[in-house]
């Protein structure tokens, strides 16, 4: 696995949670009984014991709630949720495998399939909103070769497995392949990455450009590949944490990760881009340049409707290296106005965790599950009308960091 890779991942092994012992698919493959209204989901990495899933029905109250407990596999906080499915690929036997929650309210393996030796998933996309799921992966250890999965994720079957036609390199060095944002429209796969290089055991830097190819999904022929210096590192690994997301009108919005935990080149700026509906090139006359506004780099961008968007901001006085980087209590929030690019940060308690999936909109309200300084884990709420911030619940003390907050649809 990259070194890269292994220093995203860095942040959290003092808990533990990615590497359990392995477990195989349910053998009856009869359909697990949903037998709770549960909307959300807590992944909670546990000071102590194993970690966990706390299912509840709202996020302003516990009064419902209950305990899933994680299967005794390769499982981790990298996974894809559908409804009460969780995907994920296990990395040490190369089955993508779907876990349901059942009766007994665990995560049981209900299927998989075998991929084969594809590398790190580096992004996901559903195909126009059904269940076939696009997976795109990269594997490093051949040169860099970036693949594209498209998965019947309801009979768990492969329909297509391609080679993606990236260049395995841009410039000499640089030849560690990195795709954080894709776009599937009309036939036409639009594909935001980047490359990277070593510089030492477990160190590396990104190239200094924004790369953006168009395929045509017919014949998986490369129809055109931009270049745009502004930034690197585009979107991020969103099996982890999100980046990118469309607006209204169709148009993708994405904000570029040169920080410290993702493309590591400190120098270029945490940005937000825009790609117009049908167009292959990025918005050259579009730029929000969050690092020149708050002076720091950020991680995850979550749209909110209406051109709103929340993004996640580090503090760099506050944090040493990356050794520190995720224990420390630093994270702000700001609300973005996407039109006018003005940000305004939101008055929440200072966030611990590199890396979170931990934002949630639910029509008026956007949701925060928060792990503050005093130990507290608690989910913060913010009307997007009144402007009004509160604690709606808090989690146990024996969490240690709420690392996904998702809505099971």
């Amino acid at each position: 696995m990259a070194k890269n890779r292994a220093c995203h991942n860095f942040l959290l092994l003092i808990t533990s949670f990615c590497l359990l012992s392995a477990c195989s698919p349910r053998s009856d493959k009869q359909q697990p009984v949903d037998d709770f209204s549960a909307s959300f989901s807590f992944y909670n990495l546990n000071k102590t014991g194993p970690n966990n899933f706390i299912l509840t029905d709202r996020l302003d109250s516990l009064s419902q709630q209950r305990e899933a407990s994680i299967p005794s596999a390769t499982f981790n906080r990298e996974f894809i949720l559908k409804g009460r499915s969780f995907f994920q690929l296990n990395y040490k036997t190369n089955q993508f495998v779907r876990y349901d929650l059942s009766e007994r309210n665990t995560l049981a393996a209900w299927d998989s399939i075998s991929l084969g030796k594809i590398g790190d998933v580096e992004h996901f996309i559903w195909k126009e909103n059904t269940d076939t799921l696009m997976l795109f992966t990269v594997l490093r250890d051949q040169g860099s070769i970036g693949f594209m999965h498209i998965i019947d994720t309801k009979s768990m079957t492969l329909l297509q497995q391609q080679k993606l036609p990236l260049p395995k390199s841009i410039s000499a060095g640089y030849d560690q392949l990195n795709i954080g944002v894709v776009n599937y429209d009309h036939e036409k796969l639009w594909v935001g990455y980047s490359y990277s290089k070593y510089l030492a055991d477990g160190d590396y830097t990104t190239s200094d450009s924004m790369y953006f190819s168009t395929i045509n999904m017919q014949t998986l022929s490369l129809k055109s590949t931009h270049s745009d210096a502004r930034s690197t590192y585009p979107g991020g690994i969103n099996t982890v944490q999100s980046y990118a997301a469309k607006n209204e009108n169709g148009d993708l919005y994405f904000m570029s990760c040169p920080g410290i935990a993702l493309g590591n080149k400190l120098d270029a700026p945490t940005a937000i881009f825009r790609k117009k509906k049908g167009d292959d090139a990025l918005d050259p006359n579009y730029m929000i340049n969050i690092s020149q506004q708050i002076g720091n780099h950020a991680y995850g961008f979550w749209y909110l409707g209406n051109q709103q968007a929340i993004i996640r901001s580090e503090q760099k006085d506050k944090y040493t290296d990356f050794s520190n980087h995720h224990s420390t209590y630093q994270f702000e929030y700001y609300l973005v106005d996407l039109d006018n690019g003005t940000l305004h940060k939101l008055a929440l308690p200072l966030d611990k965790g590199t890396r979170k999936e931990n934002v949630i909109v639910d029509g008026d309200m956007v949701y925060f599950a928060i792990d503050d300084k005093d130990d507290n884990h608690a989910v913060w709420s913010y009307s997007i009308k009144s402007k009004k911030i509160q604690k709606t619940l808090t989690l146990s003390k024996s969490v240690d960091f709420i690392v996904r907050m998702d809505r099971i649809k």
